[in-house]
């Protein structure tokens, strides 16, 4: 039987991953194409993620504010896209 407790659990394990994925990122070796845009992405799946979380703790003023977040880190993601498509 799921549980919103699993839900959660499950969650912040999800959180924990792409918080040590972008980690990775920030640290690759050597540099990337597209190293800037898949940090953004992944910073952003993280807040989605807190979000979700904090949503299903009740918490939708702090959810909402992870949303955000989030939201303001895919419009940085877009601003690079259509600054490199608008080069080309």
């Amino acid at each position: 039987m799921n549980t919103s407790t699993n839900a959660v659990q499950l969650l912040h394990e999800a959180l924990e991953k792409a918080r040590a994925a972008t980690k990775v990122l920030n640290d690759l070796i050597v540099e990337h194409e597209y190293q800037d845009v898949a940090i953004l992405v992944a910073q952003a799946s993280e807040k989605l993620l807190e979000s979700a979380a904090l949503l299903m703790q009740s918490d939708d003023e702090a959810a909402l504010n992870a949303l955000d977040d989030a939201d303001d880190l895919l419009d940085s993601v877009y601003t690079i896209i259509d600054g490199e498509t608008d080069e080309d």
